[in-house]
Formats: structure tokens, sequence, C-alpha cells
């Protein structure tokens, strides 16, 4: 089937918390009613219109869409039981979630998902004990069973969230699961708690993740730094990493020749650390901030950040031209912008990269900001809309499937 040319303003998926005492953190949000919030969102006026309320997952905590189907992926937060995967269908007029499967993610408080480049696999990890793996996924988009499980070499103990905010860093904690862009075969894999990202080959064809060897997340001088997210720049051979307890971001160069004859059992790296930056200024204090999320703008002009402490997105420009000072990728600060809210978990663009929403968890909003892509600042639009306790924002342009002609 054929994509139909149809223009629709997107749907944004908002995920709430509606249970706080089985979290690895505390939120100081409201518990919602609702964990799954659906909007329109108008790109004339800037404006959301709340579709649909959905309650069938608890802690919805990571959203995927599928690539080129109207399903919606969501992953259940928990560290007090095995988590699940689940597909809904989206309705692309109504916004309304059907629910199509759900699976096992067999680990506990499941946080990242990624789609294989070929779409036959969902590729999974859970944060608290630090089990990664995936799953294959049919050719309609459903889940099917877990195929290919890999747990810590160091077992993770920590048995409660006391006990884990003490311990964090004494054991494995990983946060994301990436893969490359150009091959689709190497997987990185940021440990929070050991600090450090673990590079793996990826076969999509069996789904099989083969560790490699392991990689620092930053300079050795400012650890720890709690390496949480990561993102491949679109053009540049540029890597970005966010780490959540030193509030930097650091810049890595990607090599692809590297990764394209990388083997299992070989302990090269494919990344090289270029540079290293703080989020937040100079003076505030670093033990009153946690980093959230990073990405790149979808003019990839910028890399932006979220800062929960300093409750704030920072804008950093990235050198595009190597002319400057002969590496390309490097950032410089462009600008600090407050979210209107307290510890914006997460934020997304909308598609055309003019506006910037915020999912400010403990004041129960989300907030609206214009982005200017020539000058990369923020500015409030004054559109708030209430949430509780968010975490997540999902935006995407549904797909609308053309009917087969006659023959």
């Amino acid at each position: 089937m054929e994509v139909a040319d149809i223009q629709a303003d997107p749907l944004v998926f908002v995920g709430c918390y509606n249970r706080f005492d089985n979290l690895a953190h505390a939120p100081k949000g409201t518990p919602a009613r609702h964990s799954i919030r659906v909007y329109r969102f108008h790109a004339q006026s800037g404006t959301l219109t709340l579709l649909t309320v959905n309650d069938l997952l608890e802690n919805p905590a990571f959203f995927r869409y599928h690539p080129n189907k109207n399903i919606l992926y969501c992953c259940t937060e928990d560290i007090t039981k095995d988590n699940e995967i689940a597909a809904f269908s989206v309705s692309p007029m109504s916004g309304e979630l059907t629910l199509m499967s759900r699976k096992s993610a067999m680990g506990k408080s499941t946080c990242y998902l990624t789609i294989d480049l070929v779409s036959k696999h969902m590729l999974f990890c859970n944060y608290w004990d630090s089990v990664i793996g995936t799953m294959p996924l049919t050719s309609s988009g459903l889940l099917e069973d877990v195929s290919v499980k890999l747990q810590p070499p160091k077992e993770v103990v920590a048995k409660d969230l006391s006990d884990h905010l003490n311990n964090r860093q004494s054991e494995p904690h990983a946060h994301a699961i990436v893969l490359d862009p150009y091959f689709g075969r190497v997987a990185f894999v940021p440990d929070l708690g050991e600090d450090n990202i673990k590079q793996h080959i990826y076969d999509e064809n069996t789904g099989v993740l083969t560790p490699t060897c392991t990689l620092p997340c930053g300079p050795e001088s400012t650890q720890p730094h709690g390496p949480r997210y990561m993102c491949f720049h679109p053009k540049l051979n540029s890597i970005y990493v966010i780490n959540e307890l030193s509030s930097t971001v650091s810049v890595f160069e990607f090599n692809a020749s590297k990764a394209e004859i990388l083997e299992a059992g070989s302990n090269m790296s494919t990344i090289r650390l270029v540079q290293s930056i703080s989020t937040i200024p100079s003076a505030y204090p670093n033990k009153l901030n946690t980093c959230g999320r990073i990405c790149i703008d979808p003019s990839g002009s910028y890399v932006l950040v979220s800062n929960r402490g300093h409750d704030s997105i920072a804008v950093f420009k990235i050198e595009l031209d190597n002319g400057t000072c002969g590496e390309c990728g490097l950032l410089s600060i462009q600008s600090y912008t407050h979210t209107r809210g307290k510890t914006p978990r997460h934020f997304q663009f909308d598609p055309s990269g003019k506006f910037l929403f915020s999912a400010n968890q403990d004041t129960d909003s989300v907030t609206i900001f214009s982005f200017d892509q020539a000058t990369g600042l923020l500015k409030f639009t004054g559109e708030v809309y209430d949430a509780p306790c968010p975490n997540f924002i999902c935006i995407q342009e549904p797909y609308f499937i053309g009917r087969r002609q006659a023959e």
C-alpha cells in the first residue's frame, strides 16, 4: 500500500505517571487518572486540542512511533516487577488508541525503545536491572515475545528507592539503547550506574546483541557523569551524549569505517571524545541539577538539553563549518530558557522545528515555545496545558494509507 498525499496536523501523545511508589525516582507532581493523553497540534495557531485519554498502561515511560505505520509503542516503568511493551493502533483522524499487543520486557523499569533500520526488531532497555534485549516485529507491526535477553555481568542488588539513590553508581543501570544510523549494526548503551557506554554488535536478521567493549562517557576529571541518552547528528559524524549527573554534554566523533568492520570479540572503539561542555551556567551549583533529554533540532543546527533543577532548556549551536576551528560538530552555548514549569523530564519539537513542547513533571504541565531556527532562541508562547506528572512527549504526523486501485 502507498501512503496517500494527505496532510494532517500532528498528533501529540503525552505520557503521565499515575503511580509513584514503584518508581526509581520520586516525582512531586500529581498522579494522573489517565496515563496517556492524545492531542492535536494546530500549527497555524500554535495550540493543542485534547482528543482523547487512555488508562490501559500504568506509568507509560517511553513512546516510539512506527516509521511507516500508525502504531504507537509504549513501555511501562516499575521497579518491582517485569515491565511490558505495548503496541497501540492509532486512528489518524480521532487519535483513538486501540491495544494491539503487549509483551513482557523481561526486566524492571523499562526506559527506552528503538526500532532497527529494517523494522524487524524492537530493541529495549530496562533501567533497574540493566537488562537489554530485542523482540521481533511482524510485518504488520505486532510485537512478538523477547528473543534476545542480555543481563549485565555484575548483578544489581538495590532493593528499593532509597537503597538505589545511595548506591546508584555502584551497579549497572542501562538507560538507553541506540543504533548507529549508517549500518544499524553498532548498538550503544549508556550505563548511568557504571558511568560508561557499552558497545555491541547488532544483527538485524536475528536480533542478536554481542558485547564488544566499554567506552568512557566523558573526561575522568569530572566523574561521575551518569550518561542517560545519546543522539547522532543527521549529517555530521557527531554523537552527543547527555550526562545526567555531571550536567554536561559529551561530543564524540563516530568512525563509520571502523563500525563497518567491527567484529565480535573486538575491543575496537568506534567513537572518540572531542568535547565536554556544561549544560548550566558556570556559577550554578551542579548538585542542584540533573539533565533529562537531549536532541538535535530538525534543521540540524542546534543541540538542546533539558535541565531538571535549573528548570531550563539549554540550546547549543553546532559548528557546521570546519573552516572556523578545524572540527565540525563542536558545541557552543547559545541560550538558556526557563520551561515555565519544574523538572522538564522530556521535551519535543513539532515536525516543522518551529515549536517546542516541554513536559514539566513536577508542576503538572506541558508548555509550548516557539523556536527561531536562525538564532536558536526559544520564546514562550503563553500556551500551558494541564497534564498530571508528564514524563514523555511524542509528536507525529499520522500516515494516511491509500486504497488499492481496481485493475
